[in-house]
């Protein structure tokens, strides 16, 4: 027996016989490895980290933001510029999703709806997010609804993030059903749209739902750059006003703030799917 298999077995022998960490306990260990890892390069002055911001104290001044203090000169709170911001996501990303979704699917399973769309659209999709932002804001003019002024740009940009990533799963997500299958459905007597109901949408739910969980990351990515741009009430105003006053703990909550948020709706999106999906969980 040679001396690798012995130590391989040791080491499965010893690993058995320790208790399996929860799914909480390996996240709680995550978050604490990436604090332990920004206190040991701020202490030890890694890569001038010593002239950022401790763990400490962005966690003290993190606590008080979330107990309401106010961030920024206006006195608002980090809950109204959450809100600004968790709006613009939420419409851009319901509207890409409501026009990607259709055309994903009718791009996926017609050869002529192919050739017609899909050339003009992959040619737009290399382009960033953020350079239709110019184009935005000179072509949408300012709308206000009663004293909320509606920023119009920024939701193009969130829309046209989000749209690239959910059009192009919905595609791929089509191309890989099999015909087979839905000759086997109109053999039984199945109209086109018993097809789609039945056969084509349940089978392309997991490539939509993947690309809705990365059109919601790429919508927190391009709000915030728009607001950084654009200014407002938002996150990424807060981060873009902390910089400018060398506030750099008021940068790193508003970047945690877009972390959690982020997250948080991205679990949102994997609940969605495990609900319209339920044979996926068992």
């Amino acid at each position: 027996m040679s001396t690798g298999s012995i130590s391989d077995r040791l080491v499965e022998g010893f690993a058995g016989g320790l208790p399996s960490p929860t799914r909480g306990v390996r996240k709680l260990v995550s978050l604490v490895g990436f604090v332990a890892v920004w206190w040991l390069f701020y202490e030890f002055g890694v890569l001038n980290f010593e002239h950022f911001v401790s763990p400490v104290t962005t966690i003290v001044e993190f606590a008080g933001a979330l107990a309401g203090q106010p961030l920024t000169e206006g006195g608002d709170t980090i809950y109204l510029h959450a809100v600004y911001s968790g709006a613009r996501v939420a419409v851009g990303v319901v509207a890409a999703a409501l026009l990607a979704i259709p055309l994903g699917l009718v791009v996926g399973t017609s050869d002529r709806w192919e050739n017609l769309l899909y050339p003009a659209l992959e040619a737009l999709r290399p382009i960033p997010p953020i350079s239709w932002l110019p184009i935005a804001i000179i072509v949408f003019p300012a709308l206000a609804l009663g004293s909320i002024s509606v920023p119009l740009p920024a939701l193009f940009v969130v829309f046209i993030g989000s749209f690239f990533p959910i059009f192009t799963n919905t595609i791929e997500g089509a191309r890989t059903i099999e015909t087979e299958y839905g000759q086997a459905a109109r053999s039984l007597g199945a109209g086109s749209g018993d097809v789609f109901r039945h056969v084509v949408l349940p089978a392309t739910l997991p490539s939509i739902i993947t690309g809705l969980s990365l059109g919601v990351g790429l919508g927190w990515i391009t709000v915030v750059a728009a607001e950084l741009l654009t200014g407002g009430p938002g996150l990424g105003y807060i981060i873009i006003q902390g910089s400018r006053l060398l506030q750099n703990q008021v940068v790193v909550i508003g970047m945690l703030a877009v972390g959690a948020l982020g997250y948080a709706t991205s679990a949102l999106v994997e609940a969605l799917g495990n609900w319209l999906m339920p044979w996926s969980t068992e």
